[in-house]
């Protein structure tokens, strides 16, 4: 059975996946588990504060496991005093016909199921996008919605490891921060980096000075983008004018126009027009974080729906009129900002300011959020599971993305679920 790993055998260790009655050494010496320990992810023993009754005495220690005895002897525990004090070997096949030392050996494949290890083998080696997918549905709801869960919350601290950086380099400003997350959401992957440095080089009180004026918060922005050099019309030379006042008054530097790219965007995905969405997004909201933290139990992505100043609704770029249509935060944006930049930053707040209440805000939000459609989740509903909403569909594609596609049905609660069923 080439497809039995070490990784299967401290699943059947751990969640006690084997026939307990009859469980005998290779010496013949009953055996109880009691307790089968913790699981080691560090070097030396497998399993450590094992409990376990053989022969009638009761035993505590730690537990060692390998697919066959003879690899004891080729990872070289004989000379290992880490391994000195075990109080079991388990294998899955007994190839050895002397003892290895004073401990006993358990040979584990008398007692555990053909069933299981053919559950484990079809999970393997299953072709399908979703290994468990036929009996996706199978596992009941609340074992499934437990995990949903907890993969959700693991989606949401794993996005905002780099925010906390950001806070700490913002030194613990959680506005300017958040201001730095919204800005890289809105830049999106090809032009994340530079309207994170715009953010950076922008600070929100200044913004907030200027909140109630649309035109300003244009010029401070693009200027600060580098996009004002060399104007080519009229309303780019009165934001230069302005920008270059401003400028002076708040002792701010622009960042170097080449940083931004244009090619192979669509043109509503065009730096020139983000930066004008920014500038009317917070010319309605002001300071973006006091905004979200304080309407995130409220807010709809019609809220976000806001549109730029009039010159953008018949420009694409400065200089270069297009056919007249408004440039509106849309649907998609609307829910890139929550979904990557609100969510995950409300964690980050919960955290720094000691309101766990914010994470509870985070899980509303996403609830309200109609479910995200990409072919990752489509998988889960081709096998049946009605995704309600992006909470869900983000702890799905979380399942996707680190278990599903990497065959990590152990460590999945669903997968562990399947194995055990009917032992």
């Amino acid at each position: 059975m080439s497809f039995i790993k070490e990784e299967l055998l401290h699943h059947i260790w751990q969640h006690r996946l084997f026939s307990h009655n009859g469980m005998v050494t290779t010496d013949q010496q009953p055996v109880e588990v009691l307790k089968p320990g913790v699981l080691n992810t560090d070097s030396g023993p497998d399993f450590k504060n094992a409990r376990l009754k053989i022969n009638g005495t009761e035993w505590a220690g730690n537990v060692e496991i390998h697919i066959r005895s003879s690899d004891w002897l080729k990872h070289q525990h004989q000379h290992d005093g880490a391994y000195g004090n075990i109080i079991l070997h388990v294998v899955f096949e007994n190839d050895l016909q002397k003892p290895l030392g004073a401990f006993p050996t358990l040979e584990l494949k008398h007692f555990v199921s053909d069933q299981l290890l053919r559950k484990y083998q079809n999970l393997r080696s299953s072709p399908e996008e979703i290994p468990c997918g036929k009996q996706l549905l199978d596992v009941p709801e609340l074992v499934r919605n437990a995990w949903f869960d907890s993969l959700l919350v693991g989606r949401l601290q794993r996005k905002s490891t780099w925010m906390h950086t950001l806070v700490d380099t913002s030194d613990g400003d959680l506005e300017q921060a958040f201001m730095c997350v919204v800005f890289s959401a809105f830049g999106m992957k090809v032009n994340a980096e530079p309207f994170e440095q715009l953010a950076k080089s922008t600070s929100w009180k200044t913004l907030v000075k200027h909140q109630d004026n649309l035109f300003q918060l244009e010029a401070i922005l693009f200027g600060n983008a580098g996009l004002l050099e060399a104007p080519k019309d009229e309303y780019q030379r009165q934001l230069k004018k302005e920008y270059d006042f401003l400028q002076h008054k708040y002792s701010i530097q622009p960042l170097k126009k080449e940083q931004w790219k244009f090619l192979r965007l669509r043109p509503a995905n065009f730096p020139t027009v983000r930066i004008a969405q920014l500038a009317a997004l917070f010319h309605r909201t002001g300071a973006f974080f006091r905004w979200f933290s304080g309407q995130t139990d409220t807010v709809q992505m019609q809220d976000l729906a806001v549109s730029t100043s009039a010159y953008w609704v018949t420009h694409y770029n400065f200089g270069k009129e297009s056919a007249a249509k408004p440039k509106q935060i849309g649907a998609t944006m609307a829910r890139n900002i929550i979904i990557n930049a609100v969510a995950p930053f409300l964690f980050v707040s919960a955290v720094r300011n000691g309101k766990p209440a914010l994470q509870e805000t985070a899980f509303l939000l996403l609830q309200r959020l109609a479910s995200e459609k990409n072919v990752k989740v489509n998988a889960f509903e081709q096998h049946g599971l009605k995704v309600q909403n992006a909470a869900e569909s983000q702890a799905l594609i979380e399942l996707r993305t680190n278990y599903c596609d990497h065959k990590k049905c152990l460590i999945c609660s669903i997968g562990a679920n399947i194995l055990k069923r009917d032992q």
